[in-house]
């Protein structure tokens, strides 16, 4: 089978490195991968993709002169992205067709039409956020009108699947894959409580609150420290440095910057918490777990809790809520027998996102669209 996957990069953002991830699991899995980008071709790859993969882009110089000199409307611009993208399918001939982000699949739709190529358009967010934070007018449209046109639609979690059943009917749950290994035992952890994130995105992170939580511990647990592993590139930074100044945290509360490499810094930290006001889905989170971090979620309307299904696993606490926060730290970091349950359970758990899981239910929703077929030879051998 061949699979055409179309993502705007692969540098950075997590549903970029999930694409990626996909590449990997179908090119394992002996199907045909191609990828469709649409970022400055000097943007480098930083997510691993098999070299058998075959690369296009539509960003060329003469788009980027395009929109560098206004000289175009959206509408001639979009064309242009549809007439492209119909000359490299001609070219390809994908069996299926799996977009990642909007516009990639409108633009597909309007580039195959004639043709009986299934389109799978992949969502990456939530589709009901807290009253602050509602979704835009067009966020909306793109969620509960444009999946209309579309084969099937894949979601995060289930309470995003109950959210849209009324209005769609070709939906299946589809939880990012875990993209470490599930380390085999505990390693020497230190007293660390981490939490990762765009610092400038602090308001949905929620690290003023993770902040204020920490303030109402630290004086009792003085040998312990916070850390926020993430970039700023605006002024996040500098705003949760005044709220810990504030607050007197001291060196108990350190910002360690982005992280080329997470994974060792998952592995000193004992605890791992994400204290979002909402999130789609806590790749983060289930990232931590891998790496056996006790962990605790901020919960937005049961999202949180697909991931952490009991206390034995994990901690639960309401979203925006400080001292809820504060209460489930206190009884984590108080407890070393529990704690410990904690992460090793943890580490079982995360093993349900594995991308070899991954793959089994995306080779499901294939066959819902009438394109796979695990005993059919592929029309496109290796």
């Amino acid at each position: 089978m061949r699979v055409l996957i179309m993502v705007h990069s692969l540098t950075g953002g997590g549903a970029e490195r999930v694409a990626s991830l996909w590449a990997t699991g179908f090119q394992q899995r002996g199907h045909e991968v191609g990828m469709i980008l649409n970022c400055n071709t000097h943007t480098p790859v930083t997510y691993k993709i098999p070299a058998t993969v075959k690369m296009y882009n539509l960003c060329t110089n003469e788009i980027i002169a395009w929109g560098t000199g206004k000289l175009y409307s959206k509408l001639h611009i979009d064309y242009y992205y549809v007439c492209k993208i119909k000359k490299i399918i001609s070219e390809y001939q994908p069996d299926v067709i799996i977009c990642v982000l909007h516009p990639w699949a409108e633009w597909t739709r309007k580039a195959t039409t004639g043709l009986n190529i299934p389109i799978i358009n992949t969502e990456h967010n939530s589709f009901e956020r807290p009253k602050d934070s509602e979704l835009t007018k067009m966020m909306w449209q793109q969620k509960y009108e444009w999946n209309k046109r579309y084969d099937h639609v894949t979601v995060l979690t289930n309470a995003d699947k109950l959210c849209v059943n009324k209005v769609l009917s070709n939906v299946s749950v589809l939880p990012n894959p875990l993209v470490y290994t599930p380390i085999s035992h505990l390693p020497n952890k230190e007293k660390i409580i981490l939490a990762a994130g765009r610092l400038d995105a602090w308001h949905v992170k929620g690290f003023d609150l993770l902040i204020k939580a920490w303030s109402k511990l630290s004086k009792n647990y003085s040998e312990w420290k916070l850390q926020i592993a993430g970039n700023s590139k605006g002024l996040g930074k500098e705003y949760l440095q005044s709220i810990a100044s504030e607050l007197n945290l001291g060196s108990q509360l350190e910002f360690i910057g982005y992280q080329n490499d997470m994974l060792p810094v998952y592995r000193r930290a004992s605890v791992f918490v994400l204290s979002s006001r909402y999130e789609g889905f806590g790749m983060v989170l289930i990232e931590a777990m891998s790496q056996g971090c006790a962990s605790i979620a901020c919960d937005y309307k049961g999202r949180q809790r697909e991931i952490i299904t009991s206390n034995q696993e994990g901690v639960i606490c309401p979203a925006d809520d400080i001292d809820s926060l504060a209460n489930a730290m206190q009884a984590v970091i108080s407890n070393e027998e529990y704690m410990n349950k904690l992460q090793l359970n943890a580490i079982e758990r995360s093993k349900y996102f594995s991308l070899d899981n991954t793959m089994d239910r995306w080779e499901s929703i294939l066959k819902k669209v009438g394109v796979y077929n695990h005993n059919k030879k592929s029309e496109y051998p290796l």
